[in-house]
């Protein structure tokens, strides 16, 4: 009896493959966005039905409620899909630019805090440019997300050798190992599930990049780096 109670304690400490954990979250995600539809779709008849403003309004809020569900949803999906980039050349100067703008919009209290010391003339990069400054901006959310030991964000980029290095260091109250912050599901909270980080990194991995990080216990910085492949002008 002993055997089999430990084979059976065995057998529910198996680990799920990741592509069998895609397939789970794509096809909940699909049967509960059909339901929320149809919910959707209820509420707007019965919004239809009444002469009651009161519950007119109530119905609208259900149905934004509904709307809200189904938008979390599909991000859930795409947060665990692999990503399939269309690749454009985008110039260091305007992906820069651009992310900048992004940040500024996401956090406009915290934003203004980050430092930003750029240096890439006349690089171009091959990217998909809404995935790839996704992937950028989730290192800031993730930063923001978190205590910040002063607040304060330093941005550093840099062109060598026919490779854009995009570089955030980041202060931390206390020591980190980077190799578990970047694992999926490692903390789950409300509206949260650690799978930015993962998805930044496979977004990075299908532009021939890398994101990597590193925490320095001297300064206390947790160091993200992400580098990718560009092109320079020539004249």
């Amino acid at each position: 009896m002993k055997n089999e109670g430990k084979s059976a304690a065995s057998g529910t400490n198996q680990d799920i493959p990741w592509e069998n954990f895609i397939k789970f979250v794509r096809q909940l995600s699909h049967d509960l966005r059909n339901q929320l539809n149809a919910a959707e779709l209820q509420s707007a008849l019965i919004g239809e039905l009444t002469i009651d403003e009161e519950l007119k309004s109530e119905t609208r809020r259900l149905r934004e409620l509904i709307s809200q569900l189904g938008i979390t949803l599909q991000g859930l999906s795409s947060s665990v899909a692999e990503p399939r980039p269309t690749l454009l050349p985008y110039t260091v100067q305007d992906f820069i630019t651009d992310l900048r703008k992004k940040i500024g919009h996401e956090f406009p209290e915290k934003g203004p805090a980050v430092k930003w010391d750029i240096s890439s003339p006349g690089a171009t990069l091959n990217i998909d440019p809404q995935l790839t400054e996704w992937a950028a901006a989730e290192l800031f959310r993730n930063a923001f997300r978190h205590d910040v030991a002063g607040d304060e964000l330093h941005v550093k980029t840099s062109v060598a050798d026919r490779s854009f290095t995009f570089c955030i260091r980041e202060p931390k109250a206390g020591e980190i190992d980077p190799t578990q912050w970047m694992q999926p599901l490692q903390k789950v909270s409300h509206g949260h599930y650690s799978l930015g980080l993962r998805r930044a990194r496979s977004i990075i991995a299908a532009h021939g990049g890398e994101l990597m990080a590193r925490f320095d216990p001297a300064s206390r910085m947790l160091i993200s780096t992400i580098t990718l492949p560009c092109s320079m002008e020539t004249s």
